[in-house]
């Protein structure tokens, strides 16, 4: 589609001045935002697709800065499993999964991110090693044909894990250079990748700085799971030489920067703040998976103090068993507030920048996205306002952070084009698709030695 206007609408910019326009109208034209404003302003193209959002919000789509839809097939396995424990789970399964159900596993966590109103998410991606596949193609593949704008972080580790998962530096040097002259910057930049370790202990510190030597070259992110759990020092210790701290560790190995993401940080110092801090270090917070595993919870108030930039993430829908970014900004004011015994310790307008504008600044594309401005990319959604949770809505911004969920999405688009309209996908059988992945998960978990029972039910087979 060459446009695509909407109107009436209120308007949440997250601009600078953060713009609220009452009645307003978004045009988009190839791809950009062409107009934000009024809606007796907008400038008249009868080629334009129209959506009337009457008693909708339409606000920049929200920005995942963390997930792991690799293992997507594996939701609501091992809830109940201390993080360590349930990644062997999660590694036992992703062994069974093929590069067919794979790709269906990616498909259904784009999918569940679009209809979340996530129009931008990270893909920490990380998969078996098997001969004559490269599973990142498939991801990417998947991303591609979903419309979601993605950034595949593609996870290094060369020790200290199961042997299939595992491969030499030099191994992850050519493969992500293959990769980048394939798929970064593809669909006109919709489609970017990063690498890191996965975790702090598989790889040794000439490899992590061999790793940022390979990013630098390539002009690529990094994007590393960061003091996640007391477990993860206590890791750190028993396979590095020094006893480091996971972001001195990083710091030694010169792997902290603006574009690298410190993700799922929760145990950490006030001396790894500083580092994070001095070095322009952005972090995410996933703090529902931290719950949902019970390793704690960062306040998050010492590094908004700090003036770091700060993200909001999901984790894996196998993490969390969801993808609502909604959620993830109603906990992180929540995990806050208890933390410090502080009411006003992260507040509803630095959450709601952290899910949009801000989030995609810790990722690198708040020059593109983020925000409904002039010229950036079209990524917008739009919410359904009349609703009993989200009525009366004295304050706009607490309605979105602490009523509204994801499935108050109605209408998404990306990159300028119409992915959601009205909740229904526009260019994927979505039934279809639910059926697929169901057969998929059950093959899956019975080649891992799982019980399928209820989605064999589901799938009915």
């Amino acid at each position: 589609m060459s446009a695509l206007l909407i109107r009436p609408a209120t308007l949440l910019t997250m601009n600078h001045a953060r713009d609220v326009i009452a009645d307003g109208a978004v045009l988009v034209k190839d791809r950009r935002i062409a107009y934000v404003g009024p809606a007796v302003g907008v400038p008249v193209d009868h080629n334009a697709e129209v959506i009337d959002a009457g008693g909708k919000l339409v606000m920049p789509g929200l920005v995942n800065c963390h997930t792991h839809l690799c293992m997507t097939l594996g939701r609501t396995i091992g809830v109940e499993q201390r993080l360590l424990d349930w990644l062997e789970i999660g590694m036992a399964l992703m062994r069974a999964t093929d590069q067919g159900a794979l790709y269906l596993a990616e498909l259904l966590g784009c999918l569940e991110n679009l209809r979340n109103g996530n129009t931008t998410l990270v893909e920490n991606f990380f998969f078996p090693r098997r001969p004559n596949e490269v599973p990142e193609e498939t991801a990417f593949r998947a991303m591609r044909d979903s419309g979601v704008r993605a950034i595949l972080a593609r996870a290094h580790q060369s020790r200290n894990q199961a042997a299939d998962f595992v491969e030499s530096i030099d191994e992850q040097d050519r493969a992500v250079a293959d990769l980048a002259a394939r798929w970064h910057g593809a669909e006109d930049g919709r489609l970017r990748l990063s690498l890191g370790p996965l975790l702090p202990w598989v790889v040794d510190v000439e490899e992590m700085r061999r790793s940022r030597a390979l990013a630098d070259r390539l002009e690529l992110g990094m994007h590393m799971h960061v003091a996640e759990s007391p477990a993860f020092n206590r890791m750190i210790a028993r396979h590095h030489p020094q006893p480091w701290r996971n972001v001195e560790l990083l710091h030694r190995a010169g792997c902290l920067g603006p574009a690298t993401q410190a993700a799922a940080v929760s145990d950490i110092s006030d001396t790894e703040i500083e580092l994070l801090a001095e070095s322009r270090t952005p972090v995410v917070f996933d703090p529902q998976t931290r719950l949902f595993w019970g390793t704690g919870f960062p306040s998050i108030k010492p590094f908004l103090d700090a003036g770091l930039t700060c993200g909001l993430g999901t984790n894996g829908p196998a993490a969390n068993c969801g993808q609502d970014l909604f959620e993830s900004m109603k906990y992180a004011c929540a995990t806050a507030k208890t933390a410090t015994d502080d009411p006003t310790a992260l507040g509803r307008s630095r959450v709601l920048a952290m899910a949009t504008i801000e989030g995609a600044r810790a990722i690198g594309l708040d020059h593109e996205i983020g925000s409904l401005e002039v010229g950036k990319r079209a990524d917008l959604i739009t919410i359904d306002l009349s609703q009993p949770h989200l009525t009366p809505a004295a304050d706009l911004e607490a309605a979105l952070v602490y009523s509204a969920r994801g499935s108050d999405v109605r209408d998404v688009v990306v990159d300028g084009r119409l992915i959601l309209r009205d909740r229904r996908f526009q260019q994927i059988d979505e039934a279809a698709l639910l059926r697929d992945v169901a057969t998929a998960a059950v093959r899956s978990m019975r080649a891992a030695d799982l019980d399928p029972v209820h989605i064999a039910a589901q799938a009915n087979i």
